[in-house]
């Protein structure tokens, strides 16, 4: 905590209470009280696996972020994160990076499902996004490449006698990685138009305020419009549930914003299987790798068996 005091005093130029909030798997979060307002502070741990590669790209995601609340039509409706005093993105020390917001008021949707002004409101969000053009940046280090992370479950072997779901589940693994991978060549080879992306919409990455703000731009991507719709698409994020999809309501409203817009079912599919298997090898590879107490490692297990199953779910007939 002594080095959260430090950074946002010689880093940020304020002082106040610090307190922990939850946050995403990426990161720890602080809610930051000072005589100034109030901030959310975001710490990436540079020990962690997966982060370097995270690392590598956040001052340019963070760079888009800013410019978009800026200067678009987004503007007041994403966040985007304050300077440091010395005008840098971020702030870092040898042991970790980090991101300062202003505090915003209101509730995170989590797991709850959207009511249908919400999802009209995010569906705006999304067609504003994707019509961004001439932005002043050199995006090709967040192109998609259509590769899959998956290098740490293609290492898994086979074994009965281990009860990690990798191992029970090796079979189906191997087969959602091949029709991943064979899906990835058919749309490389369609040559689909690129918009710039979220790519990480979900109930945590969304804040109701006054209005609804999408949150944590870490993974901005120009990249096909599914790498962003194949969330409402089905029953894919707010499904295994009774809740229905959103896709009837997000659909009409998206496209009175890109009228032109024709979705490809087969671009979809590769989004929903690939984020699955994306999450899966970083599960396991935070499970191999990381140094974790008795309950992180529980319920980092606990994530990787509801990747599985979600795996499983897309691979039936």
């Amino acid at each position: 905590m002594d080095e959260l005091h430090a950074v946002l005093r010689s880093e940020y130029g304020i002082a106040g209470s610090v307190s922990p909030v939850v946050g995403g798997l990426s990161a720890l979060a602080y809610r930051v009280d000072t005589a100034q307002g109030e901030y959310f502070l975001k710490v990436y741990d540079k020990k962690k696996s997966g982060t370097a590669a995270q690392l590598e790209k956040l001052s340019l995601c963070m760079e888009v972020a800013s410019w978009l609340e800026r200067g678009s039509a987004l503007t007041g409706r994403i966040n985007a994160p304050l300077p440091t005093v010395s005008g840098h993105i971020r702030a870092e020390t040898q042991g970790h990076a980090y991101l300062l917001f202003a505090y915003i008021h209101g509730a995170v949707p989590g797991t709850t499902p959207l009511s249908v002004g919400q999802q009209e409101e995010l569906a705006e969000i999304v067609g504003l996004l994707h019509g961004c053009r001439d932005l002043p940046f050199d995006l090709s280090g967040v192109r998609e490449t259509f590769d899959i992370p998956c290098a740490e479950l293609l290492n898994v072997r086979r074994d009965p006698h281990d009860s990690l779901c990798v191992h029970q589940q090796y079979d189906m693994l191997m087969r959602a990685i091949d029709r991943v991978q064979k899906l990835s060549e058919r749309i490389k080879a369609a040559r689909p138009q690129f918009v710039l992306c979220h790519t990480d919409i979900h109930g945590w990455n969304l804040m109701q305020s006054e209005s609804m703000v999408l949150i944590d731009w870490e993974s901005i991507k120009l990249a096909p419009a599914e790498a962003d719709l194949y969330t409402f698409w089905g029953d894919w994020y707010w499904g295994d549930s009774q809740w229905g999809g959103y896709w009837d309501v997000f659909l009409p409203v998206y496209r009175r914003l890109r009228p032109e817009y024709a979705p490809c079912e087969e671009a979809l599919r590769f989004y929903q299987l690939r984020r699955h298997i994306e999450d899966a090898n970083d599960f396991f590879r935070q499970y191999l790798y990381d140094a974790m107490s008795t309950q992180e490692t529980a319920e980092v297990v606990s994530c990787l068996e509801r990747e599985c199953y979600f795996i499983g779910k897309l691979m039936q007939p």
